[in-house]
């Protein structure tokens, strides 16, 4: 991923019995970019983590790279993700150097396990949420209705809440 994913839809998909159902995962030292990715009417059942963005992933093909090379991610949207049994359904870990940058999420309900965390997991993220979401999505992002009227703005993208015990 050092050179560039964009353009990407993802949609119509069930998955079920994993312990992470979509994920992107990057690195310092990955350069490149993840832009203009959509997701779209999704099932999860039985995952263990939902939707997942990790900019720690920390693994290089070898020694030859540029630890400033910092990948951009931007431009990421998850709608009608729906599903039963998940644990956690959102864990967005952006960094200071690598922060994930517009992140939307629109109709999202997703029935919980009984175990702990069963909330957004955020940290360095910027986006909004429209509509109803459940369960209560992080603080980092914008709250709008659904005629996408401005209900909150977040003033806590950099806040962090992740749970790395999951």
């Amino acid at each position: 991923m050092s050179g560039g994913v964009s353009n990407v839809t993802v949609e119509n998909l069930l998955i079920w019995n994993s312990r992470r159902a979509v994920r992107i995962k990057t690195a310092p030292g990955r350069g490149g970019y993840v832009r203009d990715i959509t997701y779209r009417n999704l099932t999860f059942e039985n995952v263990r983590v939902g939707i997942v963005i990790k900019t720690d992933y920390n693994e290089h093909a070898d020694e030859r790279f540029d630890p400033k090379a910092s990948p951009i991610l931007e431009n990421i949207s998850y709608t009608t993700i729906h599903g039963e049994g998940v644990r956690v359904p959102v864990q967005i870990h952006g960094s200071k150097e690598i922060p994930v940058k517009n992140v939307t999420f629109r109709d999202m309900s997703v029935g919980l396990t009984y175990k702990k965390q069963h909330i957004f997991q955020c940290a360095y993220v910027q986006g909004r949420v429209i509509g109803t979401i459940f369960p209560a999505p992080c603080k980092n992002l914008d709250l709008y209705d659904e005629q996408g009227h401005l209900i909150r703005r977040s003033d806590a993208q950099n806040a962090t809440d992740i749970d790395y015990d999951i």
